[in-house]
């Protein structure tokens, strides 16, 4: 079983930093490897962490919010108000996806999108911590920051410390 999890690639987040992953990602997605396409869509609400504590207002319900890439039909859309996904989706090896089970045993979880040294790396975490090996498609991910936490080439490295030596991929080759 394969994932591809596709992560707030929404309007707001796309600029000349990140928009070359959108030809990229919807080509991913709409290649039909996968057995599930998840697309995750970060809306923010007044009373959120990132208004109170580091005073970020910006994607609200609003066009704004909207997917900027293409994906098929049967694309899962699954809005978020944190980093991550939403706890209760898992569950010791599991990942639960409405009435869909994924066991960490059978499944492969493929990540891509924006930010890389945010919610990109949040999920990833999620996963790892629920006994599935999370792989990064290194040419799908970027970031919307002028300035990034750290550098691809970092995020890279970070993973395989973090995550093991096969959670990069270079280019998924489809």
């Amino acid at each position: 079983m394969k994932i591809l999890i596709i992560v707030d690639m929404q309007k707001g987040f796309i600029n000349n930093n990140n928009k070359h992953l959108i030809d990229k990602i919807e080509k991913l997605a709409w290649g039909g490897n996968f057995d599930e396409i998840i697309a995750t869509k970060f809306i923010n609400h007044p009373e959120s962490q990132y208004c109170r504590y580091i005073d970020w207002n910006k994607m609200k319900r609003s066009g704004l919010s909207e997917l900027a890439v293409s994906l098929p039909e049967n694309a899962n859309i699954l809005e978020k108000e944190t980093y991550g996904l939403k706890d209760r989706m898992f569950m010791g090896g599991q990942f639960k996806l409405g009435r869909k089970i994924f066991d960490s045993s059978d499944t492969e979880v493929y990540i891509v999108g924006t930010d890389y040294d945010a919610c990109v790396l949040a999920i990833g975490y999620q996963f790892f911590d629920h006994r599935f090996q999370p792989h990064f498609i290194l040419d799908c991910v970027g970031s919307a920051a002028q300035t990034p936490s750290f550098s691809k080439l970092q995020f890279a490295k970070l993973c395989e410390r973090i995550f093991g030596d096969r959670s990069i991929i270079k280019k998924l080759n489809r």
